[in-house]
């Protein structure tokens, strides 16, 4: 039949408007953990037939709008199946709970005022451990690193923003603060004895020693060395070279580069990692989107955002690398570079989308690289979850989803890296190249199942405002919705909590992407009730700052 792409169904994420699903086609929003579809992929979608059949079968713009869908379940996987992408995941909440205790205290000092950082400018005399501005200091120094981290490490526009604030250290100390946080968060939420994750207080001494050898990047003045290239543009690149896979498989290959790229497909953002990739490679471009030049791309890619070190694996003895071990950005340069210079064999190596490819590849990179391989990662975190292993619990939470109180929105997006783990240990062929896996002659139930398995836990809906979770198989509906309505009052009191450290003026509540046939009046109070539950204020009682 004759093959003719639709612009329409064509994906078009964009990162500023993640609401806008009527002007783009598919959006995943990294901190809401939401899903979103336009109404013309969602009636496609709705017009699919259940259980596997054939591209021919389900007609191509039907096909057209499932590689949407798995666009953008790809940037769900990013964040809730790599290392790099649960580290990023969890920094707000960890940003929250590193200044809980300072934000009581500080409460209970000087009473409700807002902005935090406005009062910290303001308060006279130096600042000590002691007294109320150095308080106010620290919450806003904690608070700023978590941004730091995800600025440095999301493209080089924010990163080069975030190195000239006056509250910037280094790239080192942002990277330690974010890591550090974040294990201490998942230590207290399911391994409070340290039996697997390594305590940071192992970390202090060496880094102070880093600081004091003034090691590049580890002190504050140190020269500040961006890559040109970060998670948001390899984030972009894999979603879209895998969307693309999809496609030209269920073409049966009559769709290659060019053609994407004529259709407006292949523009900006999503081409940016494959010609640093290229270009590091030293490789030709090539016409087919199904060679084994972008086989490795994407296998690059799932490497990048896969960091071992300070998680799951510990940092010892590599401190002093800590930076380019842990930057996806670093990582991606790095791993193209290798494969010029000491791996020239992996370039044609991956036909088939093997197992047995992928992990020949990656360990040879590995090897190479000094780094953990995905499957060595994998294997870690898989071991967690054995019997009488620290997270066993959490498995059994995921799988029934009901989860123990506390830290809700960590336990449910740790629970889910870990079952992401799992399967990626048996099938890491499918999470790496899976646009070969579900079209074509590779298509299978059990490629079906994953991905089902592995679906975004909010979307949004066709005829519905708002967003809902998605209800699967065997799990109790009313359960599902309690642990949605939990999960996003939470998230919505970390939203508050970041406006309170460092936006001025009274709070807002910009939250219409959570329902828009809900009242502001509703909005609000649902918000303001669980902030009331964690600090004990409402947050209608704040004095905004006039000093």
């Amino acid at each position: 039949m004759e093959i003719r792409l639709h612009p329409d169904l064509l994906s078009s994420m964009d990162n500023g408007n993640f609401a806008a699903t009527l002007e783009a086609h598919g959006l995943y929003n990294t901190f809401q953990f939401v899903l979103r579809l336009s109404p013309a992929v969602h009636r496609k979608l709705a017009e699919l037939p259940v259980g596997i059949v054939t591209n021919h079968e389900v007609g191509f713009e039907r096909t057209q709008a499932f590689s949407t869908y798995l666009h953008e379940t790809i940037h769900w996987w990013q964040h809730v199946g790599s290392t790099y992408g649960l580290i990023l995941s969890l920094t707000y909440p960890s940003q929250a709970h590193a200044n809980y205790t300072h934000l009581k205290e500080l409460l209970q000092k000087v009473g409700f005022q807002k902005s935090v950082r406005e009062l910290a400018l303001a308060l006279p005399g130096p600042s000590t451990i002691e007294n109320i501005s150095g308080l106010a200091n620290r919450i806003v120094n904690n608070h700023f690193d978590f941004g730091a981290f995800r600025a440095l490490t999301h493209d080089a526009n924010s990163a080069k923003a975030v190195v000239h604030d006056p509250l910037f250290e280094s790239i080192g100390h942002a990277h330690q603060i974010a890591y550090g946080n974040n294990v201490l968060v998942l230590a207290a939420t399911a391994d409070p004895d340290f039996k697997v994750l390594q305590h940071p207080k192992e970390w202090e001494e060496p880094f102070h020693a880093l600081n004091n050898e003034k090691e590049k990047g580890f002190y504050f003045g140190s020269r500040v060395e961006l890559w040109g290239i970060g998670a948001r543009e390899i984030f972009e690149g894999q979603a879209c070279f895998a969307q693309m896979q999809y496609l030209a498989f269920a073409s049966g290959g009559n769709l290659d580069l060019n053609d994407f790229k004529a259709l407006g497909m292949l523009h900006g953002v999503y081409e940016v990692a494959f010609n640093a990739f290229l270009k590091a490679t030293q490789l030709e471009r090539p016409s087919s989107v199904i060679h084994p030049t972008v086989g490795l791309f994407l296998l690059v890619c799932d490497m990048a955002i896969n960091p071992g070190s300070g998680f799951p694996h510990r940092i010892w003895p590599h401190y002093h690398s800590f930076i380019t071990d842990t930057d996806p950005g670093a990582r991606f340069l790095m791993l193209a570079t290798v494969v010029r210079l000491k791996c020239p064999t992996v370039v044609t190596a991956i036909q088939h989308y093997s197992r047995e490819e992928y992990i020949a590849v990656t360990e040879e990179l590995a090897h190479h690289s000094l780094n953990d391989s995905p499957l060595a990662i994998a294997v870690t975190c898989s071991d967690w979850t054995k019997e009488g292993a620290p997270f066993r619990g959490l498995v059994e939470e995921h799988r029934l989803f009901r989860f123990k109180p506390g830290n809700m929105p960590i336990r449910v997006l740790f629970s889910h890296f870990l079952s992401f783990m799992r399967d990626k240990l048996k099938t890491p062929e499918f999470f790496c190249w899976p646009g070969a896996w579900m079209a074509g002659e590779r298509v299978s139930e059990q490629a079906s199942e994953l991905f089902d398995r592995h679906s975004a836990l909010f979307m949004d809906k066709e005829d519905d405002d708002g967003i809902f979770p998605r209800l699967v198989p065997g799990r109790d509906a009313s359960v599902v919705q309690e642990v949605f309505d939990s999960f996003y009052a939470i998230n919505l009191t970390y939203d508050m909590t970041d406006q309170w450290i460092r936006r001025p003026g009274p709070f807002t509540y910009n939250y219409r992407w959570l329902s828009q046939s809900a009242s502001h009046g509703d909005i609000k109070g649902f918000a303001d009730s669980h902030f009331e539950t964690i600090y004990g204020v409402r947050p209608d009682a704040v004095q905004t700052f006039a000093y």
